[in-house]
């Protein structure tokens, strides 16, 4: 496959983005996310609060996406805030957010910037574990041990190669026992509208996955296992005798693209937690999703607003 060069390169988009959008900006836009989306419900208890919750939200989550403490969160208070907050409220407002709130959230920014894209044909599915310290006292077989914690992160990826972005359609955090498989087809079985292929290594080669994957109208390329397929008259089966034992070149060339995520995550030191809450350590996973999916809106918004003000009359927006 000859790779597509993109409209604009990724370091001209990131050098707009930081131009046309500071970190007091960036939450703002986080606090009218937060407003249209509704995640937040109005308490009419007790005395109102002179910050807007929505404001606090947005804050704690400008600041978990960039890898800041509840110590540096109250540092910062009164720079975005314009007022000094301890750092036992924002431990209090992020305990009390749920992952469903932080998925919505992820959803309305993937919603706004598929409408700044190309139809999006390509669909990857990937997991990883966040790595942490925490470990708990079990008992197994009489013995007492420390065992270290862990979480699963699953992401359902679009990739628009004219543009060389990735969208994140859809994420879940679990506990290891929920397999890549598993965690692929709840993820899609809550997708509506949408076409092309899905694509995943060895380990999203099931049954129940290829056929969830044919009823949402996608044509599964999932790399092949090196095992008999026991249903002869399976979607499995069919797909392993067109492949012929050697998996998609389209799959060779794009799958690798999701692994950008994951880099990023790294990068900002969000792919660690210490969260000894089970629903915590799952909202730090969520995060990456979260942050991948605000920094491509940005970029796209500042890519936009220059093509619309650089372009003739007479030439067709590339963008819009």
């Amino acid at each position: 496959m000859v790779p597509i060069k993109p409209i604009v390169s990724y370091r001209k988009r990131r050098d707009l983005a930081l131009k046309k959008f500071s970190a007091l900006q960036i939450t703002l836009l986080l606090t009218e996310q937060i407003i249209f989306s509704g995640i937040l419900s109005k308490n009419f208890r007790g005395r109102p609060c002179e910050i807007p919750k929505e404001r606090i939200i947005s804050f704690i989550l400008w600041s978990k996406i960039f890898g800041d403490g509840y110590e540096e969160m109250e540092l910062n208070s009164e720079l975005f805030l314009d007022r000094h907050y301890d750092h036992s409220l924002f431990q209090y407002h992020y305990t009390n957010l749920s992952a469903e709130q932080i998925n919505s959230l992820n959803l309305v920014l993937e919603e706004q910037i598929k409408l700044l894209l190309n139809e999006i044909k390509i669909h990857i599915f990937d997991s990883t574990a966040l790595s942490t310290s925490v470990r708990e006292e079990r008992i197994h077989q009489g013995t007492r041990n420390k065992v270290l914690l862990t979480t699963k992160f699953h992401t359902m990826i679009g990739y628009d190669p004219p543009n060389q972005c990735i969208v994140v359609e859809n994420m879940l955090a679990s506990d290891k026992h929920t397999s890549d498989a598993e965690g692929a087809r709840i993820m899609l079985k809550q997708k509506k509208n949408i076409s092309g292929y899905g694509l995943g290594d060895g380990a999203y080669e099931t049954y129940d996955l290829i056929d969830e994957t044919e009823e949402k109208g996608l044509i599964p390329l999932y790399k092949p296992q090196n095992k008999e397929v026991r249903k002869k008259l399976s979607a499995k089966l069919r797909l392993k005798k067109v492949w012929k034992g050697n998996h998609s070149r389209l799959y060779k060339d794009l799958r690798g693209t999701v692994e950008t995520l994951y880099g990023a995550a790294t990068r900002a030191k969000i792919i660690h937690t210490n969260s000894i809450r089970d629903d915590n350590r799952e909202k730090d996973g969520l995060i990456i999703g979260l942050r991948q999916n605000l920094l491509t809106l940005l970029r796209l918004k500042s890519l936009k607003k220059r093509i619309i003000r650089k372009t003739p009359k007479n030439r067709i927006d590339l963008v819009s």
